[in-house]
């Protein structure tokens, strides 16, 4: 993963969160719950029929593009080609959603589940990795 790239252009771009995380788990973390919820706001604005509000659009497509820049496609590509992949649909939803083309509130809405179990899923990974404080090592000798 090239993380110092997607850290570079989140500070660029001037996103909303003033603490770029130095741990890559933690950025992407940051970076997908920024996109869930932008790709929620457009997913609302798409069902009532508003405009799609232009702020969701950047930081979805920020977010999008750190992710997908982040990707390891030289020694992980049976991870990263499909991961690339739900990123491209999800891009094309929002842009779907951008040109308002018929049925991209249902689009947005997927490409916001997808990113919903990611999001979930990468957060289990973290806990999984991590120690619960409750919990208690037991040395066995």
């Amino acid at each position: 993963m090239n993380l110092n790239v997607a850290r570079q252009h989140y500070r660029r771009i001037g996103q909303s969160e003033p603490n770029i995380p130095d741990d890559a788990h933690a950025l992407i973390v940051m970076v997908m719950s920024e996109l869930h919820g932008a790709l929620e706001r457009l997913q609302i604005a798409g069902k009532k029929g508003t405009p799609l509000p232009p702020d969701a659009m950047v930081k979805a497509m920020s977010a999008l593009y750190v992710l997908q820049s982040s990707l390891d496609m030289d020694s992980k590509q049976d991870i990263a080609v499909p991961l690339f992949q739900v990123y491209e649909y999800c891009r094309q939803q929002v842009m779907a959603g951008f040109r308002k083309e018929p049925g991209h509130a249902e689009g947005l809405e997927k490409a916001r589940g997808f990113i919903a179990s990611l999001k979930d899923a990468w957060i289990g990974m973290e806990r999984q990795a991590r120690p619960s404080p409750d919990s208690q090592t037991v040395t066995v000798r």
